[in-house]
């Protein structure tokens, strides 16, 4: 957890100190240490939780995130460590040093880097999937950037989402340099389904360990009760006796019924919450701050998850199942296709998508309550391995599911209602979507919701509820481009 801000321009203000201060002030709920660090050109600063050390040599760098594959990096470019407590910050100025900005292309983690080398170049970066935000503004000869939206509201309208597996130096437009694309992967060829799932199972494993830095550590689990959390939930198992399970919802819902088994199942901790409409309605503005997104479904899915991660900030690591649905085709749409290339290809796109919608929506409610979570399903080495598996390994419209691989697999340590439990969205799951759409419909009259419809001034508010929502983030965010940084769900029921 941790929030990075920073102002650079070719001629120096003396008002940039306090403007840095300013981005930071704004994303304070990231982190509780701040530094604040002069550079050549302006000032770059990180408000953080860990331990972090900026420092790296004549190299500045700040880090939200991690980054997994740094070790295997110095080994491969044979760099010589002779101090074991050599800092990840250190880590990284040696491999810049080496490689040059190519290395930006190795880099595997979660994670959003500000670099300010010896030579005075500053370099942003972002991981492959966009798993932690960044944003900017590129204007007469200034970059400003920050962690969220919310810190450079008050200095310009022009706001950029910072793409995904892309960096930049100085003022130069950010350069691509890794997506996930149908080309990078060769699907396997005749595949031995037991061999599948071993192999998942290794890589689930490790992908679980790499974000484990501590054995004494209280381990936890946002368990909705669907197949992604209950599988990460077994596998924690494997790393601790005593796993801390996290659940939300209305009373006898679906997901709170399907949470409850995996706990007992499995023997964690368990913790529900039991939601009350009232509540749930009064947080809608602070969730739509935190957010920075009207997009109706998210926020639905986006108001559960801040009382989760409230409740479950004890914990010192959250581990969340996000990604499943994108990896191994959880979403009903999937079972409309009939070609592999059209599954494949979709699969892409879902996962191209995540960095403004789900990702989003983790990354804000996490911070907005300090929860240190991770994402075991979106390990790149796990990635770059699904996307291998044939869709038909995914999808099986005479068994009328997606994820049968993944439902295999997790079969060995979940129950067979749990392993083959139907999809449920999170807001229908847990009984939002249906209290929520009652009380917004009482709010926003027809004629305003045509009048929101018929306005060149409004984005494509596409029913009463994302009207509302879009009436409480102009309250925040006024006069911004909402093209340059949101995207919408397209499976909006």
């Amino acid at each position: 957890m941790s929030g990075i801000a920073g102002i650079f321009r070719l001629k120096e203000s003396k008002k940039d100190r306090q403007k840095t201060i300013t981005l930071l002030d704004k994303i304070s709920h990231r982190g509780c240490n701040r530094e604040l660090i002069k550079i050549p050109g302006g000032y770059v600063g990180i408000n953080t939780n860990y331990d972090y050390k900026i420092q790296a040599g004549k190299n500045t760098i700040l880090m939200d995130g991690k980054i997994y594959n740094l070790d295997s990096l110095i080994s491969k470019y044979g760099i010589q460590i002779e101090n074991s407590l050599t800092s990840d910050s250190e880590k990284i100025g040696l491999l810049l040093n080496k490689v040059g900005e190519d290395i930006f292309r190795e880099f595997k983690g979660s994670f959003a880097l500000a670099i300010i080398d010896d030579d005075k170049n500053i370099y942003l970066a972002r991981d492959l999937i966009g798993r932690k935000p960044l944003y900017y503004s590129r204007k007469n000869k200034k970059l400003m950037f920050a962690s969220e939206v919310k810190s450079l509201i008050k200095f310009t309208s022009d706001i950029k989402e910072f793409p995904p597996g892309s960096y930049s130096v100085n003022l130069s437009r950010p350069k691509i340099v890794k997506k996930v694309s149908t080309d990078n992967y060769s699907i396997i060829e005749n595949p031995d389904s037991e061999i599948i799932e071993d192999k998942l199972e290794s890589y689930l494993l490790k992908s679980m360990d790499a974000r484990i830095n501590d054995r004494n550590l209280n381990l936890g689990v946002w368990l909705s009760g669907g197949l992604d959390s209950s599988i990460v939930a077994a596998l924690l198992k494997e790393f601790s006796d005593k796993v801390y399970t996290y659940s939300v919802g209305y009373e006898g819902s679906p997901d709170l019924e399907a949470a409850k088994e995996v706990s007992n199942y499995l023997g964690t901790e368990h913790t529900e919450y039991i939601l009350d409409a009232e509540e749930l309605f009064s947080n809608i503005p602070r969730t739509i701050y935190h957010l920075e997104s009207f997009d109706a479904p998210l926020v639905r899915s986006t108001l559960g998850n801040m009382i989760v991660s409230k409740i479950s900030s004890s914990s010192d690591i959250i581990f969340s199942g996000e990604g499943g649905d994108e990896l191994f085709a959880g979403y009903d749409y999937f079972l409309e296709y009939d070609s592999s290339k059209v599954i494949q290809k979709e699969l892409v796109n879902a996962i191209n998508s995540l960095h403004n919608t789900a990702l989003q929506r983790v990354d804000r409610t996490a911070n907005a309550y300090s929860v240190n979570v991770k994402l075991p399903m979106l390990d790149e080495n796990l990635l770059n391995y699904v996307m291998k598996i044939p869709p038909k390994n995914k999808v099986r419209k005479d068994k009328n599911t997606g994820k049968y691989v993944l439902r295999k697999f997790a079969s060995k340590y979940l129950p067979d209602d749990i392993a083959w439990r139907g999809k449920d969205k999170f807001w229908e799951g847990s009984g939002i979507k249906d209290t929520l759409g009652k009380k917004i419909n009482t709010l926003i009259t027809d004629k305003e919701f045509s009048s929101n419809v018929k306005s060149l001034d409004t984005p494509n508010l596409r029913n009463k509820e994302e009207v509302y929502y879009y009436k409480v983030f102009k309250d925040y965010y006024p006069d911004v481009d909402i093209d340059n940084f949101l995207s919408f769900t397209q499976d909006f029921n």
